[in-house]
């Protein structure tokens, strides 16, 4: 995940009564530049680009759009799931996010903004680029290794690389100093993408539309643009949201928002341009991914490095008053990631126990009630298209029919 200069700059000064590496040269994470010239040129169309990962998924159509973190994002031509077909592949250096309305797909690119035209799926075209709307962010460090200092005037960050220096701060997500003794247990934490319906994100996507608006979480801050003009969005509003933010899902004009110590229900419907918080629901520190279906909302909790916490659950959350929302039920699970629900069925990537489908006919019962599991797969994220579940692993895009959850049948695999 994303390392930005404003949590390094933070956490060097968390620890402004230690000092810095006094003139010794280390191993850490040395900043590749690209100068602001070079990036703003950077965009460009090309096939035969192998999938090296996977970040964030959309599905458009009978497209599928995979982000791969910090490079891009992937075309695939879904029209037949059996045999999913790469197209190409849109060089974005700093992409991590995106969303799509009436062929114009919107994407971050480090601090900027970009509207792509997809009218020509074989060829897309860069319509507008927004400059200097993000804040300052560098590609996930190789937390080993500590992080040397970051200069904006000399480029973007578009990658590190593992050398000796005497240029150093900090230490990843275990920020200390060598040379103070009772700084090395000092630590900070830093996040390290017909009837059927057209447009479908994944549950750990930090966009979102509604009618003619796009919201953005950018770090701590939401953000609303006017995209009515598709290829000129008009920046409305940009708030802090005083929480760790991690994912954002729209549904009937709310956005629910996964942050690390809880869920925040925003009201869009009434004043789309200003997001108007209304509620909020904590819980202990952890990742956050959030889906919502008819009087319920689906929160996955997950533990780890990243994450700050010790627990991994599906919690599942009462919306039916938005105003007032409260936990209904808590179950545990593995390690788990995104997760989809389809009326009364619930999908949920659990990590290294695989995907698994519950039956949701009862919300309060859910977890308890597993139909199937396909493990065998690090599951991370999922989307549901009409009877066909696109699951993002580790390794690749499984998919699968899902008419009979009790046996659900692998329908392809595109490996990566």
């Amino acid at each position: 995940m994303k390392k930005n200069l404003l949590l390094l700059s933070l956490a060097a000064l968390a620890l402004s009564g230690c000092q810095k590496y006094k003139d010794k040269e280390v191993y850490a994470n040395v900043p590749v530049y690209m100068d602001y010239s070079t990036f703003r040129q950077s965009f460009t169309f090309e096939k035969d680009v192998a999938i090296q990962g996977a970040g964030n998924i959309y599905v458009y159509n009978q497209y599928i759009f995979l982000s791969e973190e910090d490079k891009g994002i992937h075309i695939i031509n879904n029209s037949n799931p059996a045999a999913p077909v790469v197209e190409g592949f849109m060089n974005i250096p700093g992409n991590t996010q995106m969303a799509v309305k009436d062929n114009y797909l919107y994407a971050n690119s480090f601090i900027d903004l970009l509207v792509i035209d997809l009218s020509n799926i074989s060829q897309p075209t860069l319509v507008n680029r927004m400059q200097d709307v993000f804040e300052y962010a560098t590609p996930a460090i190789n937390d080993t290794y500590p992080v040397a200092d970051i200069y904006k005037d000399r480029g973007v960050v578009v990658s590190w690389k593992i050398e000796k220096t005497k240029d150093v701060s900090g230490f990843g997500n275990k920020w200390f100093v060598a040379d103070c003794e009772e700084c090395e247990q000092t630590q900070m934490t830093t996040k390290s993408m017909s009837s059927v319906p057209t447009t479908l994100t994944g549950s750990m996507s930090k966009f979102a539309i509604y009618n003619n608006n796009l919201y953005v979480i950018d770090n701590d801050d939401i953000m609303s643009f006017d995209i009515a003009n598709r290829t000129a969005p008009n920046m409305q509003s940009d708030r802090p949201t005083y929480v760790t933010c991690e994912t954002l899902f729209e549904k009937d004009g709310y956005l629910y928002m996964g942050t690390t110590t809880g869920m925040v229900i925003y009201n869009v419907k009434d004043m789309p341009s200003e997001p108007n918080e209304i509620s909020t629901i904590q819980h202990t520190e952890s990742c956050d991914p959030v889906v919502v279906s008819g009087d319920y909302a689906f929160v996955t909790l997950r533990s780890g490095n990243d994450c700050g916490s010790v627990e991994d659950q599906l919690q599942v959350i009462d919306i039916s008053n938005k105003y007032f929302p409260f936990v209904k039920k808590r179950f545990d699970m593995t390690n788990p990631y995104g997760l989809g629900v389809d009326n009364n069925l619930l999908f949920l990537c659990d990590g290294e126990d695989g995907l698994k489908i519950y039956d949701n006919s009862d919300p309060k019962d859910v977890g308890d009630n597993l139909l199937f599991t396909h493990s065998g797969i690090v599951a991370k994220d999922i989307i549901l298209n009409n009877g066909t579940a696109i699951c993002i692993a580790e390794h690749g895009i499984y998919q699968y029919n899902y008419s009979n959850p009790s046996n659900m049948q692998l329908i392809s695999t595109l490996e990566f």
